[in-house]
């Protein structure tokens, strides 16, 4: 707080946004030492404008192609602040 006394606060700011990515997590099973192995593959340069119905339709189609079970599908959206 003491250092934002001398800096001027901005008052408009451009979002620019970023390609997305898609993160989906698996449910590995149990390691050795008993835990759970949870393991996620990301895939990125996703379209920011991709409709959520449509990524979650691609994502269970990976999903459908791997042995493990899913636990999460995520879409990460990325935005630069200026």
């Amino acid at each position: 707080v003491k250092n934002m006394q001398n800096r001027e606060l901005a008052i408009e700011v451009t979002e620019i946004k970023n390609p997305s990515s898609l993160r989906i997590k698996f449910d590995c099973g149990l390691g050795d030492n008993g835990r759970s192995v949870i393991k996620s593959r990301t895939y990125s340069s996703l379209k920011h404008d991709a409709k959520p119905l449509d990524v979650l339709n691609v994502a269970k189609a990976i999903a459908s192609l791997q042995k493990h079970s899913v636990l999460d599908i995520a879409k990460q959206d990325n935005t630069s602040l200026n």
